[in-house]
């Protein structure tokens, strides 16, 4: 590109650059790349397309451009991505939320919303990752108690950038550890249980696309040999809780619904246990009610 050229021009080269190294959206990407590199939205991205390109900005954009010519996911490269109304920080320590997970968080809310209407409740989200889940709960539901666990500390330290930013950091437990087993010993109430594990098969991994299997972090996909290690763990030990009610809802893989709806099932025994789809029809959560009589 040459040294002097408009923003429409800027566009138009980082578009063909894009398109020329395969990416799956060029002209989507390149606008989200170079109104990144301007600080403006959409509206006054498009009144600037005949103003000159700012000479100081080249070196950021060619340097994001290479970036994704490789694979990296844009959300790492910009930092950032939009989850339900909000935006979170991400780097390559925690999955890039999907708007899939979306789906999870609204049927905890609709479901605890059935069952206690505006009771405070405490929630846990196993393997917290970002944030996107805790953080949108806490912030949706003041007046319930939200822990986050996570096994990396890397992921619990952008987890809390991600409440600070949102002003709920200090109403969210944060605890490392790995599935449930840091609140065993005591068995605080836990009224919801929630979490997004991985859940792709080892084997299928390394098949995903270059950009989830390269970059984002394995220990946020890698669910064991048939992706349904987490879910066995996390129902066995959330069997231990005596408590009367709990609801427990789970992202899932689309083949999944029935294996993982059984585990929940199994639970006390008996569960009302319902599965929830995406917008592309494939199984998403799995929603279950555990009522179990006073030991």
């Amino acid at each position: 590109m040459g040294s002097v050229c408009t923003i429409r021009q800027a566009w138009q080269w980082a578009s063909s650059f894009l398109q020329e190294k395969g990416t799956a959206s060029p002209e989507f990407e390149a606008e989200l790349l170079v109104r990144r590199c301007l600080e403006v939205d959409r509206a006054r991205f498009f009144t600037m397309w005949n103003q000159p390109w700012p000479a100081e900005v080249q070196e950021q954009l060619s340097g994001w451009l290479e970036r994704r010519a490789q694979g990296e996911p844009i959300q790492y490269i910009l930092g950032d991505q939009e989850f339900y109304g909000r935006l979170f920080q991400v780097n390559p320590s925690v999955l890039i939320p999907r708007p899939e997970t979306e789906i999870l968080v609204e049927t905890v809310l609709q479901e605890a919303e059935k069952e206690w209407g505006d009771q405070p409740l405490h929630v846990v989200d196993v393997g917290t990752g970002s944030g996107a889940i805790a953080v949108t709960l806490a912030a949706e539901r003041p007046h319930w108690e939200v822990t986050a666990i996570d096994v990396s500390k890397e992921a619990l330290n952008m987890a809390r950038q991600n409440a600070r930013q949102h002003q709920v950091e200090e109403r969210i437990m944060w605890i490392h550890g790995e599935y449930l087993t840091p609140l065993l010993q005591g068995k605080a109430p836990l009224d919801i249980l929630v979490s997004n594990p991985p859940y792709i098969p080892s084997a299928e991994v390394h098949g995903l696309e270059k950009q989830v299997s390269q970059f984002e972090p394995r220990l946020a996909l890698d669910g064991g040999e048939d992706g349904l290690d987490p879910y066995r763990v996390l129902t066995n030990q959330l069997a231990q809780w005596n408590q009367p009610v709990q609801l427990v809802c789970f992202e899932i893989g689309a083949d999944q619904g029935k294996a993982v709806s059984t585990l929940v099932a199994n639970i006390a025994g008996q569960g009302e246990v319902s599965v929830r789809k995406d917008l592309a029809g494939l199984d998403r959560v799995v929603a279950g009610w555990i009522r179990r009589k006073e030991r």
